[in-house]
C-alpha cells in the first residue's frame, strides 16, 4: 500500500495531525480492552474458578502485545497464563476464551450490519470501486480444492460417527465434548446476563471512540460525522479479523480504502491509517508488556478452587 507514495509527503500529512487529540483516544482503548477482561471474568467465574481479579485483567490486556509477535498467538498465552498462575484446567479457560470470543464476533458482525442499514450508499460505492472483494469471494467458493476438502470432511465426520464410534480416541473426543457441553450449559445459567450485555456495549463504544476521537485530530476527517466514524469502524473489524500480527495490512487497506470512498484524497487517507494505527499499536504493546510482566506479581490468595464432577 506504501510503496509507490511518497513517504515524505505522508509524514508531512501525519505530522499535521494533533497528537493531544489522538491521546485522548488511547485511554479509552485501554478502558475498552480492561472490560474486556471484566467479562471474561464472569465466564470463568460461572465454572466455579475465581483467579483475582487482576490477573484476569492483566492477561485480557498482554494478549494483546503477544498478538504483535505472532497472529493469534496471544489468545493461546491469555489462556495458558490463566491456567498456570491461578491453577485453572487450560480447557475450561479456553472454553469460556471461545465464549467471550464468539461474543465479540457476533456483535462486530451486528455493528457491520447496522452500519449497512444506516448507510447503504456507502457499501454500493465500496464495493464498486473494490470489486477485487467481490472477485475474491466468487474464486473462493468456486476452488476445487474448496469442494474436494468439503467433501472429504463430510465423509470423515460420517465414519467417526458410525465405523469408528468405539474406537479410543473417538470415546475420548465424545467425552470433552459432553464436558464442553456441561460448561456451556453453565455458563448459559450464569446470573450475570444483563452485565454481560452492559460489558458489551460499553466494550464497542469505547472502541468506537478509540477510533472515531482521532478523527477530530486532522482537518480532512473531522468533518465526516460520526456515522462515517461508524462506517469506517465497522471496516476496520474486517480488517483485524485477518490472522496477520495486530491486522497489520488489512487494517490499513480498509481504513484508507473507506476514508477514500467517503471523499478523502488517498494520501490523506494513507498517513491517516499510518499514524493512528502506529501510535495506537505502540500503545496496546506498552500497556500489554505491562500485563505480561505484572502477572507473576498478582497476589492470589492459597484457596481451593471450585471443581465439577463430570460423568
Amino acid at each position: 500500500m506504501y510503496r509507490n507514495t511518497d513517504l515524505g509527503e505522508l509524514w508531512q500529512i501525519a505530522k499535521s495531525g494533533n497528537l493531544a487529540v489522538i491521546g485522548i483516544s488511547l485511554i479509552f482503548g485501554l478502558i475498552g480492552n480492561t472490560l474486556r477482561g471484566l467479562r471474561w471474568e464472569l465466564f470463568v467465574n460461572s465454572l466455579g474458578f475465581h483467579p483475582p481479579r487482576s490477573s484476569i485483567v492483566y492477561a485480557t490486556l498482554g494478549n494483546y502485545a503477544v498478538n504483535f509477535v505472532l497472529p493469534r498467538a496471544g489468545d493461546v498465552w491469555r489462556c495458558g497464563v490463566v491456567s498456570k498462575y491461578d491453577k485453572i484446567p487450560f480447557g475450561k479457560t479456553v472454553e469460556t476464551f471461545l465464549v467471550d470470543k464468539v461474543i465479540d464476533v457476533s456483535s462486530g458482525m451486528l455493528m457491520i450490519f447496522i452500519s449497512v442499514l444506516l448507510y447503504i450508499e456507502f457499501f454500493i460505492s465500496y464495493f464498486r470501486d473494490n470489486p477485487q472483494f467481490a472477485d475474491k469471494m466468487a474464486s473462493l467458493f468456486s476452488s476445487a480444492w474448496i469442494q474436494y476438502s468439503l467433501i472429504a470432511l463430510t465423509i470423515l465426520l460420517i465414519l467417526m460417527l458410525t465405523v469408528f464410534r468405539k474406537n479410543p480416541i473417538m470415546v475420548k473426543i465424545a467425552h470433552l465434548f459432553s464436558t464442553v457441553k456441561y460448561d456451556l450449559k453453565m455458563i448459559g445459567k450464569m446470573k450475570e446476563k444483563w452485565l454481560i450485555i452492559i460489558y458489551t456495549i460499553l466494550i464497542w463504544f469505547c472502541f468506537y471512540l478509540y477510533f472515531y476521537i482521532c478523527f477530530y485530530a486532522f482537518d480532512f476527517t473531522k468533518d465526516l460525522g460520526p456515522l462515517a466514524g461508524l462506517i469506517v469502524f465497522a471496516m476496520t473489524n474486517i480488517g483485524i479479523s485477518v490472522p496477520v500480527q495486530g491486522g497489520i495490512g488489512p487494517w490499513h487497506f480498509m481504513v484508507t480504502s473507506s476514508l477514500v470512498v467517503l471523499g478523502v484524497a488517498e494520501n490523506q487517507a494513507l498517513a491517516f491509517a499510518g499514524a493512528v494505527f502506529t501510535i495506537q499499536s505502540v500503545w496496546q504493546i506498552l500497556y500489554g508488556l505491562f500485563g505480561v510482566f505484572a502477572m507473576p506479581y498478582v497476589k492470589r490468595e492459597n484457596r481451593k478452587t471450585t471443581t465439577e464432577t463430570y460423568n
